[in-house]
């Protein structure tokens, strides 16, 4: 029964992404997935399978495709699956060529007015490619509140985030130098306030968010690593970086005891995080995460002590 389910959100999303949701059989059978009848269709309404194949349609990030968004022909949407960080069509992807000869390709999300200088947000994606905090981030409730940049970088093939943490490094090379040059680069080229630059993660992501603050505890005003890792002999290192982790008690991918013994070993060298545990959800606790209100409000209310001189 799981594979046809499988089978059916592989071929249903196929022809959403290419053909749009009012045509033929497709319509009929989203009619009977809307189960409250208004003609959208939420992420509950669709199941994890399917959601997964069509978030990318979800242009606000919203958790619900409207009738514009299912019946729009979705040219942009096969190109949307393409950008890094599973970023929807509200962002460009760019490509970045660092001093070391490596590039790293990202999406960037830009706020059609801006005034003044405005926070970055960093999002690094997990094994699968995605990462729900980009498209959150760039929705129309974050930005009407909170205008910000959002990057969502590419770490793919014989690369980590950061080299150490949970698995093994062997035979890998970290984006992490690259990556820092285009931050560098958006900086003098975007208005950018260097002093409130956020970087959160999911799974790998969690753990590169825990590894690039440890690597560069002054770069950034504050952290949010999502079900992460990293070894706590490092955590007097960024004891004074502002920081809210978050993880699933019944982890089976990451072990909660990651998240637990950095955030012990932070508060014990004098830092004050903040840390969230979700009891008895598993490895998918970033779906709570990033649409927790409460949680953005704090991350844009953060401000990098050591500020950078202005000229």
């Amino acid at each position: 029964m799981r594979y046809l389910i499988c089978c059916f959100a592989v071929v249903l999303s196929f022809s959403l992404t290419n053909h749009g949701f009012a045509q033929g059989r497709n319509a009929q059978r989203l009619k009977q997935l809307d189960k409250n009848q208004d003609g959208n269709l939420s992420e509950q309404e669709a199941g994890k399978a399917l959601w997964k194949r069509l978030s990318a349609l979800d242009t606000n990030a919203d958790g619900v495709l409207t009738k514009e968004e299912l019946a729009k022909p979705r040219t942009e949407g096969n190109q949307g699956r393409k950008r890094p960080g599973g970023a929807n069509n509200t962002f460009e992807t760019k490509t970045f060529k660092g001093t070391n000869g490596e590039s790293i390709s990202y999406s960037l999300f830009s706020p059609k007015e801006v005034e003044g200088k405005i926070p970055l947000v960093l999002c690094l994606h997990g094994k699968g490619g995605n990462t729900t905090a980009a498209n959150v981030a760039a929705s129309q409730k974050i930005q009407a509140k909170n205008p910000c940049y959002v990057m969502a970088p590419a770490c793919s093939g014989n690369a980590k985030w950061v080299l150490g943490g949970f698995r093994s490094s062997e035979g890998l090379r970290s984006v992490m130098p690259e990556l820092l040059e285009a931050i560098a680069k958006l900086e003098e080229t975007l208005p950018i306030d260097s002093n409130r630059i956020y970087i959160t993660g999911q799974s790998m992501g969690g753990a590169g968010t825990w590894g690039t603050i440890v690597k560069n505890p002054h770069k950034f005003a504050a952290a949010v690593p999502v079900c992460g890792f990293w070894d706590a002999k490092d955590a007097e290192k960024i004891k004074d970086v502002p920081l809210w982790a978050f993880h699933g008690e019944k982890d089976s991918v990451v072990p909660v005891r990651g998240s637990r013994d950095m955030v012990a070993a932070m508060k014990e060298a004098g830092g004050k995080p903040k840390y969230t545990e979700y009891p008895g959800v598993n490895h998918s606790s970033w779906t709570q995460t990033y649409a927790k209100d409460e949680l953005w409000d704090w991350l844009f209310q953060q401000s990098r002590k050591d500020e950078v001189k202005k000229d």
